[in-house]
């Protein structure tokens, strides 16, 4: 996804339009398509905002003052995509803005509560949870308008049909299914007893698969990342394969060559708390706490979230293992 600041410009415009229908349209599509970097066909169209303008958003290391963003940011698309329910372009990039809002702003507070807040936890867990499938639907939507019975199919749980459907995805739609698979197995990871998440957690996986078949560095091994977390979590019914998780992980690190802390925290959680290795736990965190979030500079926001991470769990290490 294009994220770039030039929404606030672009939705405000929209209310000076005049009212002639035909001019309206065209303007909002125009929009529409300029913040999503996809067109109303959901095929990518070339870049709109200069590599400054996208640095000033996925390049921020104030946490609090992107997520005070987030939100009016998020909202605006909604509208914006209300205005425009045809655009699949834009359908897939408001999806994946509820899904990163979720993850980097939801989910990522909430894990860090002490018992003490229990139940506010589980508030904060089931609002993560709405945004992840909320913008699942976005894109799972928009892509069945590009290819019909695709949502059926790869919702329906039965792996033929499942198969069939990720075939179907070409390289325009790697952003879409990325996100699509990461907010359905983000909100399986948060409540793997609900059953309309446990039986179709397969679609998640294909969607993800054929990412990394399509586009492997996709992301900086993005869709290794969560591959990973998911094949080391999952129980060998459902899908779990430790050999396919260290494989993912081995991927991840090899794209991203160590310039983002991503690998080694998912390594830590995914791979050595199940193993109770402590000391592999301790030693891929501290790894994550040496990157620079410089060496990336257009994900600044992510290796800061991501290390905040790595921090809380290195202070809690006495949490997740048991000693002999």
């Amino acid at each position: 996804m294009r994220v770039s600041p030039v929404w606030a410009a672009g939705c405000a415009a929209l209310l000076l339009l005049p009212s002639c229908a035909t001019i309206k349209h065209s303007a909002v599509d125009a929009v529409s398509t300029a913040l999503a970097g996809y067109d109303k066909k959901g095929v990518p169209v070339a870049r709109q905002t200069t590599p400054e303008a996208v640095l000033a958003v996925t390049g921020e290391t104030d946490t609090t003052l992107a997520a005070g963003f987030f939100p009016a940011a998020l909202k605006l698309h909604d509208m914006l995509r209300a205005s425009n329910p045809a655009h699949i372009g834009f359908a897939e990039s408001t999806g994946a803005y509820h899904v990163i809002y979720a993850n980097a702003f939801i989910q990522a507070d909430a894990e860090t509560l002490p018992v003490s807040r229990y139940d506010e936890q589980c508030a904060e867990f089931a609002r993560a949870k709405m945004h992840y499938l909320r913008g699942r639907d976005d894109i799972l939507g928009a892509l069945g308008r590009k290819y019909p019975r695709f949502r059926e199919d790869i919702a329906s749980g039965d792996a033929a049909r499942v198969g069939r459907a990720a075939s179907r995805l070409s390289a325009d739609d790697v952003n879409a299914a990325y996100w699509a698979g990461a907010g359905w197995l983000g909100a399986f990871s948060l409540d793997p007893l609900d059953d309309s998440l446990l039986g179709t957690a397969n679609g998640a996986v294909a969607l993800l698969e054929r990412v990394a078949a399509l586009e492997p560095e996709y992301g900086n091994g993005a869709a290794w990342n969560v591959l990973c977390a998911f094949y080391a979590s999952a129980p060998a019914d459902f899908g779990g394969n430790a050999g396919r998780a260290r494989f993912c992980y081995e991927e991840s690190l090899r794209i991203s060559k160590g310039r983002l802390p991503d690998p080694y925290v998912i390594y830590a959680q995914s791979l050595c708390v199940p193993a109770n290795d402590s000391a592999g736990f301790a030693e891929a965190l501290g790894k994550a706490l040496a990157v620079s979030p410089d060496d990336m500079p257009d994900s600044r926001l992510s290796t800061v979230i991501m290390q905040k991470k790595a921090r809380w769990l290195l202070e809690h290490k006495e949490d997740y293992f048991i000693d002999w």
